[in-house]
């Protein structure tokens, strides 16, 4: 069974106000694959920015009861895993994908 399937598509000013109502942490793996460069450009501080002041292009809810987060970029989409946890809504990982799920397909 894939647990990390999307298994609903979340409504985008739903999830802007979990994040706005809940205190950002990044989990311990989640910066594990970058390299040392990348780290200087994806602290934690941009991961925070980036999920309370930009728009997602899409929110699916997987169904280990996680969030997949798409945002665009200049080439494809940032993809944000987040769960949360007790009060914190805590960064899993993230990655570059080429595109991202239809997501409408699922409401």
């Amino acid at each position: 069974m894939n647990t990390t399937r999307i298994v609903k598509s979340i409504n985008q000013e739903l999830f802007q106000s979990i994040v706005l109502n809940h205190e950002l942490a990044v989990g311990p793996h989640a910066l594990d694959h970058l390299s040392d460069a990348q780290r200087k450009v994806f602290i934690e501080e941009e991961l925070f920015r980036v999920l309370k002041k930009e728009r997602p292009r899409g929110v699916g809810l997987q169904r280990n009861g996680r969030f997949a987060v798409f945002y665009r970029r200049k080439r494809g989409y940032m993809k944000v895993i987040v769960g949360l946890r007790e009060s914190k809504l805590e960064i899993i990982t993230f990655m570059n994908v080429d595109n991202m799920p239809n997501l409408k397909r699922l409401k």
